[in-house]
């Protein structure tokens, strides 16, 4: 396991890899790939990881406390479990395919502009958070939470199960498409027959 022995990697690509359980505090990736290994419990306090992609890895239960995300792409992970909030908040830029992000926390972030395209964001906290220009197409939101949540020219559309009060979040220029539009009617006590 060569990730043990060095703090610092460029430009490589990770294959099938699992490093469960591992201490991977403090390490450097800038342009590396990973794909399809396993981080499952994995202690990346503290790392950095710089215009990397992730595809097809299993994040479950990952500690990210000053963990430092910049151009950073998962695409088919399994993200569940983990508190984004803790993340180093500088130069904080992600984005999400076809993902699963189940009870995790992206409270009082900034994610203007991410994308969360195709994903299955289960029971996940979007409070305080700022995702102005923020694109969810087709994403399944069952469970998650938005309150005080800037979604301004956030992209809805092909979205399913999602749960918003438009009296507790800022949805200027919102783009939603039918019928699960109407589910943010729900919240102002309107019947439709």
């Amino acid at each position: 396991m060569s990730l043990l022995l060095k703090q610092k990697f460029e430009n490589q690509i990770f294959k099938e890899e699992n490093y469960t359980t591992f201490n991977l505090k403090n390490k450097i990736f800038s342009h590396v790939i990973f794909e399809t290994s396993n981080f499952t419990q994995s202690d990346l306090r503290n790392t950095r990881f710089l215009d990397c992609k992730l595809n097809g890895c299993n994040l479950s239960l990952i500690k990210i406390e000053g963990c430092r995300f910049q151009d950073v792409e998962f695409q088919d992970c399994k993200l569940l479990g983990i508190d984004f909030s803790k993340c180093d908040k500088m130069f904080l830029s992600i984005k999400f395919k076809k993902c699963l992000i189940d009870t995790s926390n992206f409270s009082g972030l900034d994610l203007k502009n991410t994308l969360f395209q195709e994903c299955v964001i289960r029971d996940t906290h979007f409070s305080d958070t700022n995702l102005t220009g923020s694109n969810f197409t087709g994403s399944d939101l069952q469970g998650s939470t938005f309150h005080n949540t800037n979604l301004s020219k956030a992209t809805f559309v092909g979205a399913i199960n999602y749960s918003i009060n438009p009296l507790t979040n800022k949805l200027s220029k919102a783009r939603f498409s039918n019928p699960e539009v109407l589910s943010l009617l729900e919240y102002l006590g309107i019947i439709i027959d």
